[in-house]
């Protein structure tokens, strides 16, 4: 990756070796990126069952990262054809009327984002924290988010598979 790369609309996935809590498996869409300003982005596959919407029951909320994580946040994440792209608009807060016409599908909402300073995200990626992929219909859809991570990196190589399938602890395998 070169340091002036701008990687918005990209997706990050956590290494098998990242083991902060936060993002360890995780797969996070990049909504902003640039090298002076740094990175926004939201986790994708972690699902938040406990809270329950009653303003918008059927929108699923999702655990965004640990930035602000007393704060939900409204956003679309849409994949669309001709030609193939990731579409994003944020809305802000959840009770926000904001006019939503065109981005339904996709609405999800996040308790709290990810962020990154200027060169902290370039810095865990030359580390091999993250593994930097294109988005793809099905990864942007998100059907099964619960084995979406285990999939990516059986599809990576058998080194990745390996590493992903090996237990936390290799003393208790």
């Amino acid at each position: 990756m070169n340091s002036g790369d701008n990687l918005t609309g990209s997706l990050l996935v956590a290494h098998p070796s990242l083991r902060d809590p936060n993002f360890r498996r995780s797969i996070v869409f990049l909504s902003q990126h640039s090298a002076e300003d740094g990175a926004v982005g939201f986790v994708l596959n972690r699902p938040v069952d406990v809270f329950q919407q009653e303003e918008n029951p059927d929108i699923p909320v999702y655990f965004g990262g640990p930035v602000d994580a007393g704060t939900m946040l409204l956003a679309s994440i849409q994949w669309r054809e001709n030609p193939a792209l990731v579409a994003f608009r944020a809305f802000g807060a959840v009770d926000d009327v904001a006019d939503r016409e065109g981005w339904e599908n996709g609405l999800r909402i996040f308790v709290g984002y990810s962020g990154w300073t200027a060169g902290q995200l370039e810095h865990e990626i030359e580390h091999n924290s993250w593994i930097v992929i294109p988005p793809t219909r099905s990864l942007i859809l998100m059907e099964a988010p619960e084995t979406a991570w285990i999939e990516i990196m059986r599809n990576s190589g058998p080194f990745l598979r390996l590493m992903a399938e090996a237990p936390d602890d290799p003393s208790l395998n």
